[in-house]
């Protein structure tokens, strides 16, 4: 009998570790060409990355029933921060030859959200006035949270445009944009990569018995020590940009990896409040959107105020 449920179990993580592989090189195989041909290409994966995103945020908490006008306002909302920047600096959109090319002002991630923002705020505070179902919590989750996942949409877009008019840096024939997009996927998932196996090798003090139980102390400090290294490795192959440094992209590599492990634990704190395994069942053997990159929407975000401090002045 025992053996007959060992051999259940065996079988069962076979099929899952298939499915999940089979998953993985799907979205591999989308999400590559659509990052590295950029400009429109990169804009629909990020639309797709936010709404999506946003939409198992909100399911995360079907059990409350919210009023339709928290999910009107809440994409609504979406897609005004997300597309605001091509609206407003149409003339930027376009160059002569009609290439794609995104050339914000310093400032826009401030010009472009805060009144938005704010009435995005609004808007919930009213819901949450004229309706039961809707409370003071539930606005802050959906506010900050739909607010973070969009900035991080709106930030994919702009790193990968970066010097898409300078000469390529590398052997590879690519631009700055793409090899920061790179650098920034590489330490996310390098950390996630590595805290596994150090984990399971080196493994004893739990990080977050409650959140995520199998996490390690030991597992997330040798992920960070791995993905520190690495980065360095990743940047003297493709270096990217002016004014970095192999000592700031060693701080960069460990911050990024910091982030990795603090973004993981936020979104399996949300998914453990709200009593749930995955915020949803898009990608068979991963769970949803939110699930797989969970850790890139802060590294994102971060990669983008480090950027500000290099190149100075972005939100002065």
């Amino acid at each position: 009998m025992e053996k007959m449920v060992k051999y259940n179990w065996v079988f069962m993580e076979v099929n899952t570790m298939k499915q999940r592989t089979i998953t993985a090189i799907i979205l591999i195989l989308i999400t590559v060409p659509l990052i590295y041909l950029g400009g429109w290409f990169t804009v629909l994966f990020s639309s797709a990355f936010v709404f999506v995103g946003v939409y198992e945020l909100l399911r995360a908490r079907k059990e409350k029933n919210w009023p339709l006008p928290v999910y009107i306002v809440t994409f609504l909302a979406a897609a005004i921060i997300l597309y605001w920047p091509f609206i407003v600096h149409t003339t930027n959109v376009f160059n002569q030859t009609g290439q794609f090319v995104v050339e914000f002002p310093e400032r826009f991630l401030v010009q472009v959200n805060v009144v938005f923002v704010c009435f995005f705020l609004l808007g919930l505070l009213a819901i949450e006035a004229t309706s039961k179902r809707f409370s003071v919590n539930d606005v802050f989750y959906v506010f900050t949270m739909t607010f973070l996942v969009c900035i991080a949409g709106q930030s994919l877009v702009f790193l990968r445009e970066l010097g898409s008019y300078h000469q390529p840096t590398s052997w590879l024939q690519v631009n700055d944009g793409l090899l920061i997009v790179l650098y920034v996927v590489f330490c996310t998932y390098c950390t996630d990569t590595f805290a596994l196996f150090c984990g399971k090798a080196f493994g004893r003090h739990k990080m977050a018995p409650i959140t995520s139980p199998k996490k390690t102390w030991e597992g997330a400090i040798g992920g960070m020590l791995c993905t520190t290294l690495l980065g360095i490795v990743f940047y003297e192959l493709f270096p990217f940009g002016t004014g970095y440094t192999p000592f700031l992209v060693m701080v960069m590599s460990l911050i990024l990896s910091m982030g990795a492990v603090m973004g993981d634990l936020i979104f399996s704190s949300i998914k453990r409040n709200y009593g749930i395994k995955d915020f949803g069942n898009i990608f068979p053997g991963h769970g949803g959107m939110l699930d797989r990159v969970d850790s890139l929407v802060f590294n994102i975000m971060i990669f983008i105020c480090f950027y500000g401090l290099v190149t100075g002045g972005m939100f002065i």
